[in-house]
C-alpha cells in the first residue's frame, strides 16, 4: 500500500490496532507443531527412565500418544475431504451457469449434485402451495429407473403436513439429516417405501431468501448413511443452486425485454419510412396531404381503414404494387410512373420485404386477394 491517511481519526483507529503477531504460520498449523512437539517429549521422557517406569503405563503412554496421532491424521483426512467436495460444488454450479433458461438448470441440478457430492441418487422439488412438485431425477448408471421415480413423483406430490421435516426446513432455513424416513412419523411414507430411501439429506432452494425447492439425495446404491459432511455439502450446492437459478430468470426476462424493445424498434423504423416516402408523395402533388399521417397512425395501431397489406405499404408502394399485380415488369412500371428503372427496382424490393414475400408473384398474390376482401 502507498500514500497517506488524511483522516486523524482513521489514523487514529489504525495506531490503536494491536501489533501484528510474529508467527508466520496460521494458528492450527503452529497448534498441530505444539502437539507433536508434546508427544515427542512424553515419548523422550519415557526413553530416558527406561526401566523404572511400570510397563503397562509406559504402553499406555504411547498407545495415547498413537491415538492423538491418528485423530490429527482423520482430521486432516476430513478437513481435505471437505475443501475437495467444496471445490467440486464450485465446478459444478460453474457449469449449471453456463446453461441458458432456468428449465436446463433445473433439469441437470440433480445430475451435478450427485457428481459434485458424491450422492447415488437426487431428486429436485419444486414448492406450490403445501406441496412438493418433482421436476428433476437422477440415479447414477440408470437414467431409467430415474425417468420412472420421476414420472411417480409427479403423479403423487408430496404434501407438507404442519409437523413435516420440509416445513421446518423452510420456517428455519437450515438443511437436515433424515435417518428415519421408513420409520418416523413426520415422513412421507409412501414415497419412501416406493424410492426405498432409509436414509436422506435434504437442503432448501432459496434465491432472494425465499424457500422455492428442495434437494434430496442419498447413498442408496453404496448403501450408507448420510452424514453432516453430506448434508452441508448439499446445503453449500443448493444454496449456489438458488443463485444459479435467480441469475438464469433475470437473465430470460432481460432477453425477452430485450426482444420485445427490438421488434417495437423495428415497428417503429418501419413506420418513418412510410412516413417519409408519404411526405415525398405529397410534395410531388398527390393532393393528399393527410396521407403520411393516416398510415403511419394505421401501422402503430396494427389495423388498417382498407386492409392490411395496403396498410404495410406507402401510397407509391401501393400503387407499383398494383402495376406489379397486372404482370408489369420493372421497366414498364417505371415507365407508367415516370421514375427511374433503379427506382422501380428498389420499390419492388421494399414491398417484398414489408409483406414477407418471397418473389413478386407472391406479392401480386396478396394484392389481389387484399382487393377481393375489401
Amino acid at each position: 500500500m502507498t500514500g497517506t491517511i488524511d483522516d486523524e481519526g482513521l489514523a487514529a483507529a489504525i495506531k490503536r490496532l494491536p501489533p501484528w503477531p510474529p508467527a508466520d504460520d496460521p494458528p492450527h498449523e503452529v497448534e498441530a507443531r505444539e502437539i507433536d512437539d508434546a508427544l515427542a517429549a512424553v515419548e523422550g521422557e519415557l526413553d530416558r527412565l527406561g526401566d523404572t517406569v511400570d510397563p503397562a503405563l509406559a504402553g499406555a503412554c504411547r498407545h495415547l500418544a498413537a491415538l492423538v496421532e491418528d485423530h490429527e491424521t482423520k482430521a486432516d483426512r476430513r478437513l481435505r475431504r471437505r475443501l475437495d467436495s467444496l471445490a467440486a460444488v464450485h465446478q459444478s454450479l460453474a457449469r449449471l451457469r453456463e446453461l441458458r433458461s432456468v428449465e436446463a438448470i433445473i433439469a441437470r441440478a440433480t445430475r451435478e449434485a450427485c457428481e459434485a457430492c458424491g450422492f447415488d441418487r437426487a431428486v429436485l422439488y419444486r414448492v406450490r402451495g403445501p406441496e412438493l412438485i418433482a421436476e428433476s431425477f437422477y440415479v447414477k448408471g440408470d437414467p431409467e429407473a430415474a425417468a420412472q421415480l420421476l414420472e411417480f413423483s409427479r403423479d403423487q406430490p408430496l404434501r407438507m403436513e404442519q409437523q413435516s421435516r420440509e416445513r421446518e426446513m423452510i420456517r428455519r432455513r437450515i438443511p437436515m439429516s433424515i435417518h428415519d424416513a421408513m420409520t418416523n412419523p413426520h415422513s412421507f411414507h409412501p414415497q419412501a417405501e416406493v424410492y426405498d430411501v432409509h436414509s436422506y439429506v435434504a437442503a432448501p432452494i432459496l434465491p432472494a431468501g425465499r424457500v422455492i425447492g428442495f434437494v434430496h439425495a442419498d447413498h442408496r446404491l453404496k448403501p450408507r448413511r448420510v452424514d453432516d459432511f453430506d448434508r452441508d455439502a448439499l446445503w453449500a450446492f443448493a444454496e449456489g443452486l438458488g443463485f444459479a437459478i435467480e441469475r438464469a430468470r433475470l437473465t430470460e426476462r432481460l432477453r425477452a425485454q430485450g426482444d420485445e424493445l427490438q421488434r417495437l424498434l423495428q415497428r417503429a423504423q418501419a413506420v418513418v419510412h412510410d412516413y417519409l416516402d408519404a411526405e415525398v408523395e405529397i410534395v410531388g402533388g398527390s393532393g393528399d396531404s393527410g396521407a403520411a399521417t393516416r398510415t403511419a397512425e394505421a401501422l402503430l395501431a396494427g389495423v388498417s381503414p382498407e386492409n392490411e397489406v395496403e396498410a404495410a405499404l406507402s401510397r407509391r408502394e401501393r400503387e407499383v404494387l398494383a402495376l406489379l399485380a397486372e404482370g408489369a415488369s420493372n421497366s414498364q412500371i417505371a415507365a407508367q410512373l415516370v421514375i427511374a428503372d433503379e427506382t422501380a427496382k428498389t420499390h419492388v424490393k421494399r414491398i417484398l420485404r414489408k409483406l414477407g414475400a418471397t418473389n413478386r408473384v407472391e406479392a401480386a398474390t396478396m394484392w389481389l386477394r387484399a382487393q377481393q376482401t375489401d
